[in-house]
C-alpha cells in the first residue's frame, strides 16, 4: 500500500479497500506480461531501476570472489573461460605496418615488451584478457623506460588485475570526480585512474603494501572490460549471469557421485547379546585411530553390540541424473559466451550441420570481442603509445601522413577446411571479399605472405625446381601448364617460297 492508501485506510476503511481494488484491476490489464504483479510475478527479484554502476558498484566484489573460485576449483569455470580465451586471443593479435622498417622495429619490440621480462606481447594480450573474463576487468600498464634500456623502443608493459584500480574512490578526490576508481570528466570522458602500486591482498616480506592509490593518467594505462550498458566504467566477470547455475551444478554432481559411491557399499551388520561378544563389538567400532565408525565401505561388516541377528543393507539406486545435468550444462556454455561441445567435449549427437550452425553465432561473439574491446581498449592505444615513444626516441620520423597499421586477428580452425576453403576462394573470385581481407582470416599478414611467396617462387626457378603446387605450371589435377611466353608455330594459308612458287604438299601431307 502507498502512503496515501494507508493514510485513507485509518479515516475510510472500505473507501482504501476499494481503491485497492480497482487499482489491482488496472494492473491486471497490463499491455506487457513482464510488467505483472502478484503471484506469476513474484519469482522476479524486483531490481530497483540502477544505473550499470550503481548496481554492479555494491557486488563487484563477492562477484570477483565467487568467480575466482568457479575457475579455480571447478572444470567448469576454467574450461569456460580458456576456451573463449583461446579462440579471441589464440598466439595473439598482430600489428601489420605498413612501413616495413616500422615492422622490423615493432616485431623486435614486441619480443621484450613485458616489464616483467617473461611474456612477449601476445602473451600479455592473453594474460589480460584471460584476468578481464575471470575478474571482470584487467588492466596493462605501459611504463616508459630509459633509452638504452634492452628495448629499441624504450617501452614496457604490465599486466594486471582489476584489483588495483581502487574501487573506494567512488565520490570526490584531490578535486577530481571519480566513479569506482575511475577518473571520469565533463560527459564521463576517462580521464585517468585510481591504482594501487601492487595487487591489494599480495602479501609481501620485503615491503609494506601501499594501500593509498596514485593517480594514473589515462595515457599510460589501458583499461579492458565488456560494457555491457551505457555508462559503466567496471567489467563484469563472465560467469556472472550462469554463477549460481554453475555452483547448484557442481554441488548436485558433487551429491551424485557421493550415493553412487554408497550405492556400492553392500555389506552386513551383526548384532549379539553376548556380554563378551558386546564388549569386542565395541571395541570393533573403533578404526585404528580410535574413533567411531560412522562411514560405511564398500563390503564392510559392522558388529553391532545388541541382538544376534544378521541385517543385509543396499542402498536405492541413482537416479536419472544425465538429462538434467545435460540440459543445465547448456545453458551453462550459452552463458558462457561458448557452445555445449566446447564446454564439456562431449560429440557424441554432434554433426557437421550443427556444429556448423553453432560455429556461426560464436565467430560472431568472438569478433565482437576482438573488434570492439581488445582493439580499441588495448591494441589501438598501445600502438599510438609506442609510436609516441619511437618518435620522441629517435627511432622513427615525425611526419604528417600517419603510419597506416591493420590489426590481424588469429585464424578460426574450420570443422571442414575443404569445404571452407573453397567457399572462400568463390567469395574472392566473386568479389565478396579481397584477396588481403582472405589471408588475413587466417591469421595472416598479407604482405608477409605475398613476398614471402615471391621469394619462395624466385628460389624454386633459379634452383630448376618444378613443384606440383606451383600454379604457373601445374593445375589442379596435375597437368602441366602451357607457356604464356612460348611462341606457337602456326603456319599461315599464304606461306610461299620466296621465287613466287607455290608450296607443294610433302607426299605424306598428299596422302
Amino acid at each position: 500500500m502507498s502512503m496515501f492508501l494507508k493514510a485513507l485506510a485509518w479515516v475510510s476503511p472500505h473507501a482504501a479497500a476499494s481503491r485497492m481494488a480497482v487499482l489491482s484491476a488496472i494492473d491486471v490489464k497490463r499491455s506487457y506480461d513482464g510488467a505483472t504483479m502478484g503471484r506469476r510475478g513474484a519469482s522476479f527479484k524486483g531490481a530497483k531501476a540502477d544505473s550499470a554502476n550503481g548496481a554492479l558498484g555494491p557486488s563487484l566484489a563477492k562477484l570477483r570472489e565467487r568467480s575466482s573460485d568457479l575457475v579455480r576449483n571447478t572444470w567448469i569455470g576454467s574450461r569456460a573461460v580458456d576456451v573463449l580465451t583461446a579462440h579471441t586471443i589464440g598466439t595473439g593479435i598482430t600489428v601489420a605496418w605498413k612501413d616495413k622498417r616500422l615492422q622490423d622495429l615493432w616485431d623486435e619490440w614486441c619480443l621484450v615488451a613485458d616489464i616483467e621480462g617473461e611474456k612477449s606481447f601476445p602473451g600479455i594480450q592473453n594474460v589480460a584478457y584471460r584476468s578481464a573474463l575471470e575478474r571482470g576487468d584487467s588492466g596493462v600498464r605501459m611504463v616508459p623506460r630509459k633509452i638504452g634500456s634492452g628495448r629499441a623502443v624504450p617501452l614496457a608493459l604490465q599486466c594486471v588485475e582489476g584489483d588495483v584500480i581502487a574501487t573506494e574512490r567512488d565520490g570526490v578526490f584531490d578535486g577530481k570526480r571519480s566513479r569506482l576508481g575511475v577518473v571520469l570528466g565533463d560527459w564521463n570522458e576517462r580521464l585517468g585512474y585510481w591504482l594501487y602500486k601492487d595487487h591489494p591482498s599480495e602479501p609481501t616480506l620485503w615491503k609494506t603494501p601501499q594501500l593509498i592509490p596514485d593517480f594514473v593518467e589515462r595515457r599510460d594505462f589501458c583499461h579492458i572490460y565488456r560494457p555491457l550498458r551505457a555508462g559503466q566504467v567496471r567489467g563484469v566477470p563472465l560467469l556472472a549471469p550462469v554463477m549460481q547455475s554453475t555452483r547448484d551444478y557442481y554441488d548436485a554432481l558433487d551429491a551424485m557421485v557421493v550415493k553412487l559411491r554408497m550405492e556400492a557399499c553392500y555389506g552386513m551388520i551383526i548384532n549379539s547379546n553376548d556380554p563378551v561378544a558386546g564388549v569386542a563389538a565395541a571395541a570393533a567400532r573403533k578404526d585404528r585411530d580410535g574413533r567411531n565408525i560412522e562411514g560405511m565401505a564398500p563390503g564392510m561388516i559392522y558388529r553391532a553390540a545388541l541382538g544376534e541377528t544378521v541385517t543385509a543393507f543396499s542402498p536405492s539406486g541413482a537416479g536419472q541424473f544425465e538429462p538434467v545435468g545435460m540440459t543445465a550444462l547448456m545453458g551453462i556454455a550459452s552463458g558462457g559466451m561458448i557452445t555445449y561441445d566446447q564446454l564439456t567435449g562431449d560429440l557424441r549427437q554432434a554433426s557437421y550441420s550443427s556444429m556448423k550452425a553453432g560455429e556461426r553465432i560464436f565467430k560472431r561473439l568472438v569478433e565482437q570481442q576482438q573488434w570492439l574491446t581488445l582493439v580499441p581498449m588495448l591494441m589501438h592505444r598501445v600502438t599510438e603509445r609506442w609510436l609516441d615513444i619511437a618518435i620522441a626516441a629517435g627511432k622513427v620520423k615525425e611526419r604528417k601522413a600517419p603510419y597506416l597499421r591493420e590489426y590481424v586477428m588469429p585464424a578460426v580452425v574450420p570443422i571442414d577446411p575443404l569445404k571452407d576453403l573453397k567457399a572462400d576462394i568463390l567469395a574472392v573470385r566473386a568479389g565478396r571479399i579481397s584477396p588481403q581481407e582472405f589471408i588475413n582470416e587466417w591469421g595472416r599478414d598479407w604482405r608477409k605472405v605475398l613476398a614471402e611467396t615471391k621469394q619462395f617462387w624466385a628460389d624454386a626457378d633459379k634452383d630448376g625446381l618444378v613443384l606440383d603446387i606451383d600454379p604457373r605450371r601445374v593445375d589442379q589435377l596435375g597437368a602441366a601448364q602451357k607457356d604464356p611466353d612460348a611462341k606457337e608455330d602456326v603456319a599461315s594459308d599464304d606461306d610461299t617460297p620466296a621465287d613466287g612458287t607455290e608450296k607443294q604438299p610433302a607426299d605424306s601431307e598428299a596422302r
